[in-house]
């Protein structure tokens, strides 16, 4: 995996996976304007590529792809040296790979990588493992969104394990990891980390306000919580998924399962 350059303040150029900047598509910024302020914030946290990640089915291909062109022409009028890149968030069902076999899917940025979400109620899927396989045999590398706030994985974050060995990227959302997502998915994130168990970071942004593209404090606490190299491998691991790399999964621990008292092990 290529370096990417560090920053003025040590940090290589941050890279934010997964927004929903893309203006009225879904649940996420609600027009240009918001979009641009999203894109400012973002910018001014030290992101230069920010991939507009909409819900796979509320928005197709082509307005994907039409909206992310719009966007990156709105910055640079603006001003603003970021890039926007096209990605969707996928989620899971049994028809993946027939559907990215058919163009049905936009990947993160053109690559093999797709950005992969569970249910966040009900049960761990039974066909979670056999999803994932059939859409690696298709050609695609999924990577698991927001896994902190699945039910399943607060109660017990060993089950990331699995997908870890199947070769699976794990994200996190950085609000998690303060609190804005609620106790539960806050100590899961922070058992993610310190086991090695996450592997990227990511905005979620929503808008400019409750949920903005913000990652360098998140990535900040990763650093406290995992260590400052493995940090900033994850800085660097995002980077390499946006240029198409194979990211070499570091080997992770076993985490500890949660409790309904969970949030009273904070530190």
């Amino acid at each position: 995996m290529r370096a990417t350059a560090p920053t003025a303040s040590g940090w290589p150029e941050l890279v934010d996976l997964h927004s929903h900047v893309l203006p009225g598509v879904d649940d996420g910024a609600r027009d240009l304007d918001q979009a641009l302020r999203m894109l400012r914030l973002a910018e001014a946290d030290g992101v230069r590529t920010i991939a507009a990640t909409p819900h796979a089915s509320e928005a197709a291909p082509q307005q994907i792809h039409a909206g992310v062109a719009q966007l990156n022409r709105l910055a640079a009028d603006a001003g603003l040296r970021l890039r926007v890149v096209p990605g969707s968030e996928v989620r899971l069902a049994a028809d993946l790979a027939e559907r990215a076999g058919a163009g049905h899917l936009v990947t993160l940025a053109g690559t093999r990588y797709l950005l992969l979400e569970l249910p966040l109620w009900g049960g761990w899927p039974p066909f979670l493992l056999d999803a994932v396989y059939h859409c690696q045999v298709a050609g695609l590398w999924p990577i698991l969104a927001h896994a902190e706030r699945y039910r399943p994985v607060q109660r017990d974050p060993g089950l990331i394990l699995d997908l870890i060995d199947r070769g699976v990227l794990v994200q996190l959302n950085g609000d998690s990891l303060f609190g804005r997502n609620g106790r539960e998915a806050r100590w899961a994130a922070e058992e993610l980390l310190r086991c090695h168990a996450a592997h990227l970071i990511a905005s979620d942004a929503h808008d400019a306000d409750a949920r903005p593209p913000r990652i360098r404090a998140a990535l900040e606490r990763a650093a406290a919580l995992a260590g400052t190299d493995y940090a900033r491998w994850m800085a660097h691991a995002a980077a390499g998924v946006l240029q198409g790399q194979p990211i070499q999964i570091p080997k992770a621990a076993v985490p500890r399962r949660g409790s309904r008292l969970g949030w009273l092990r904070w530190r």
